[in-house]
């Protein structure tokens, strides 16, 4: 399981060779049904919740999840002379083809994102604003190699033309216990992109749970900001 929901900044999606396990993606058991969740912070904020929940007639290896995700945030941005903030608010649904064993698991989705967007000022050049529904698809997975582990989340929205790809690598300090590591995140659409490189601790406080931190450093607009994020995961 694995999810991000994608949020930053504005906001995100893309398809792409996964590489880690997105914010919303530590490797949990794919036979059972999953909640996540965590935030974001930087200039702007965001928060998400979602579950993954197997339909019925899927085997602990593979079959078929629907994935639902809300998530909200705020952010700001400069267009001339004059300043925006905006407000969000995510929900989207999806239908996942999923894929697990020893070796890790491999998650395929598709589905439809509803998003309002509200401006402080009337922005006709953001195609973010106001009410709309979009197509979206994503894959996430991740790939146990011993005491390692590399995985990915990487989703896009075909509208809007958004895109999120996040990878980590890390490993083990004890079994079911400490890792460490580093994530890469590359966001963006046709009016905006970010790069992110930060350091990363994911523990299991309890069987079947795990919480991340992270903090790095985001490159974009000619400008560096350092960010803050938390996810966890709990599989029943």
């Amino acid at each position: 399981m694995s999810v991000a929901l994608r949020l930053s900044q504005p906001k995100l999606a893309f398809a792409a060779v996964l590489f880690g396990c997105s914010l919303f993606g530590p490797a949990l058991a794919q036979d059972k049904p999953a909640i996540f969740g965590g935030g974001f912070v930087a200039d702007d904020h965001f928060g998400y919740f979602g579950a993954l929940v197997p339909l019925p007639g899927a085997r602990p290896d593979q079959g078929w999840a629907v994935r639902p995700i809300a998530s909200a945030g705020a952010y700001d941005y400069r267009r001339g002379a004059a300043e925006f903030d905006a407000d969000y608010v995510n929900l989207e649904l999806s239908l996942v083809h999923r894929r697990s064993g020893e070796w890790g698991y491999l998650n395929l989705g598709a589905g439809v994102r509803y998003s309002n967007t509200d401006l402080s000022l009337d922005d006709p050049l953001n195609p973010r604003e106001g009410e709309q529904w979009d197509g979206l698809v994503s894959i996430d997975g991740a790939r146990h190699l011993g005491d390692w582990r590399a995985g990915g989340y990487a989703s896009y929205a075909f509208d809007i033309q958004d895109y999120y790809i996040r990878g980590e690598v890390t490993r083990a300090l004890r079994p079911g216990g400490l890792r460490l590591g580093v994530e890469t995140i590359i966001e963006g659409d046709p009016t905006y992109d970010r790069q992110s490189l930060g350091a990363m601790v994911a523990f299991e406080p309890m069987t079947g749970t795990e919480v991340r931190l992270s903090v790095g450093g985001r490159m974009g607009d000619r400008d560096t900001e350092p960010y803050v994020a938390i996810g966890a995961s709990r599989s029943f």
